[in-house]
């Protein structure tokens, strides 16, 4: 019995320490985690200078009319386009109407006058003329031809006064005419009607705004940059607007560069023009800017998703004999899909830049190289 209990104690004994040091499970290869590397490598990468705006009309026109009156015809609605001098409304004219006819009127009896002095200053001349070949003759006396030198001055001095007058009646019909165009209000540029502010029989006067014509065939935004960036934005170069609204991105021309800082955001005005053909992009849509200001050669620089903030800290992971490697580095300029590193990694490291996320240090994992192209 004592010998059995012996032989069964030996056999388990030897049970457990082949289970301790035999072969280790199948399938402790798959607990390695897979991630994807790319290899560190020098580059070079475009600088940007990220910023926001508002998108604004490159054209505006806010429209108050001229004169006082009650409005007559309002001729048209939000949204319309319009040619510069269509007009817009319409003031009850009557009484400039009535100055317009009567000036047209008295410059009429002006014209008369003149053309009446016309022929009596050709009248005196010729008599003139022909006393003045008596008087060499002998025929007529020397104060009948003084008589007819007189007649003679009267009528160009008449001729005179008549053309002064012509043309301060002219001068008084111009101001009639423009006084009575002021009751048409017109577009004074090409447009969409962006505001109607009047009703048919309300009363305006130049105190109120009455319309705005917008142009938004070409569009704008004005950004605020840095001193630091400043001298390196060029009027000319190209910009990438994105429009988080249209889910788009459309190119801009920088078109102006402000030399002094305004007094509001304490930054240097840059504006910004885009085409708009279509009137797609309205005023008032907020768009991001990307401001190119030069280029890195030669750097080391990741793609984004490489480098994690910890505490404060960028870390990135590395692969070192199969295991994720923590590796604190500092970082410069980025752009959307880069970012420089100016110390901690060197070329021909393996930088893992997805399945980053979850790693510790120390980590089994199969690295797997992402392909050309798998990021920009």
């Amino acid at each position: 019995m004592k010998r059995l209990t012996v032989l069964l104690l030996f056999f388990l004994l030897a049970s457990l320490l082949s289970g301790c040091g035999g072969k280790k499970p199948a399938g402790s290869e798959s607990s390695a985690t897979a991630v994807e590397v790319v290899t560190v490598t020098k580059t070079d990468m475009n600088k940007f200078f990220n910023t926001s705006g508002k998108i604004e009309a490159a054209g505006k026109a806010t429209i108050a009319p001229k004169v006082t009156g009650r409005v007559a015809a309002v001729n048209v609605k939000l949204g319309d386009q319009v040619e510069k001098g269509q007009v817009l409304f319409q003031i009850e004219a009557k009484d400039a109407y009535n100055q317009l006819t009567q000036s047209r009127a008295t410059l009429g009896m002006s014209q008369v006058s003149y053309d009446t002095a016309v022929q009596a200053l050709k009248d005196a001349q010729s008599n003139y003329d022909r006393y003045k070949a008596l008087f060499e003759s002998g025929a007529v006396s020397n104060n009948d031809l003084e008589q007819a030198e007189t007649k003679l001055v009267n009528a160009q001095l008449s001729l005179e006064q008549c053309r002064q007058q012509m043309n301060k009646d002219q001068a008084t019909l111009d101001i009639a005419q423009d006084n009575y165009y002021d009751y048409s209000v017109t577009a004074p540029i090409a447009g969409l009607v962006g505001e109607v502010n009047v009703e048919n029989g309300e009363m305006v006067n130049s105190q109120k705004d009455a319309a705005v014509i917008v142009n938004i065939d070409t569009v704008k935004v004005e950004a605020s940059v840095p001193e630091s960036v400043v001298n390196t934005i060029k009027p000319g170069s190209k910009v990438t607007v994105t429009i988080a609204s249209l889910n788009k991105s459309v190119e801009g021309t920088v078109t102006a560069v402000a030399p002094k800082t305004d007094a509001t955001t304490m930054g240097y005005p840059v504006e910004v023009t885009i085409a708009n053909p279509d009137g797609e992009i309205k005023p008032g849509m907020t768009v991001k800017i990307d401001l190119f200001t030069g280029a890195l050669q030669k750097i080391i620089a990741v793609p984004v998703d490489a480098v994690i903030e910890q505490d404060g800290q960028h870390i990135v992971y590395i692969v070192e004999d199969g295991k994720a490697k923590e590796v604190y580095v500092e970082t410069g300029v980025s752009n959307d899909s880069r970012i420089e590193i100016t110390k901690g990694l060197e070329e021909g490291q393996s930088v893992i830049v997805q399945g980053n996320r979850l790693l510790s240090d120390g980590q089994q994992v199969k690295a797997v190289t992402r392909q050309e192209g798998g990021s920009k």
